[in-house]
């Protein structure tokens, strides 16, 4: 008989526990499509200018040309290279090499809007390595010019 009251009583509990946890549901309309509150829209205020969330524009380098050592008058060319290649959808990319029996004491890299280095060598060395880049679209045009000491044949202690 005991066990019968335990059940009854047990039986009673759940249904009144679900009873009441649905009356608290309805209560404050949980499950039943209540509107959710946009914390966002009603806190929110309307901001004097734009958020910095914008990507900022290119700005292109000012190193267009490169100038290495002192050019005198008694230096002589040993290397003069003119270039000029239209826009292109890829872009530019060009290399210039040379080795000479002569110290380097003036290089000149001149262009009108690319990006040039200098990768190896130079003014000091009888050598240099030179790439020059163009973004897409820019056309590609220049000179390289490289000069040596008209005394400097004889070789160099590097």
């Amino acid at each position: 008989m005991y066990w019968i009251f335990l059940a009854v009583i047990i039986q009673i509990h759940c249904w009144k526990g679900f009873e009441d946890s649905f009356k608290y549901e309805k209560l404050h309309m949980f499950g039943l499509g209540r509107p959710l509150v946009n914390l966002r829209s009603d806190n929110a205020y309307a901001y004097p200018e734009d958020l910095v969330t914008k990507k900022q524009t290119y700005i292109r380098s000012p190193y267009r040309s490169i100038y290495q050592g002192v050019r005198s008058k008694r230096d002589h060319r040993v290397y003069n290279k003119k270039f000029g290649y239209p826009p292109r959808l890829r872009g530019h990319h060009i290399f210039f090499e040379g080795v000479f029996e002569c110290v380097l004491t003036h290089v000149s890299i001149e262009t009108n809007a690319s990006i040039p280095s200098i990768l190896r060598g130079g003014v000091g060395y009888r050598h240099f390595s030179i790439a020059i880049r163009a973004g897409p679209g820019e056309e590609l045009s220049g000179r390289v010019r490289a000069f040596c000491s008209q005394n400097s044949t004889t070789p160099s202690p590097v």
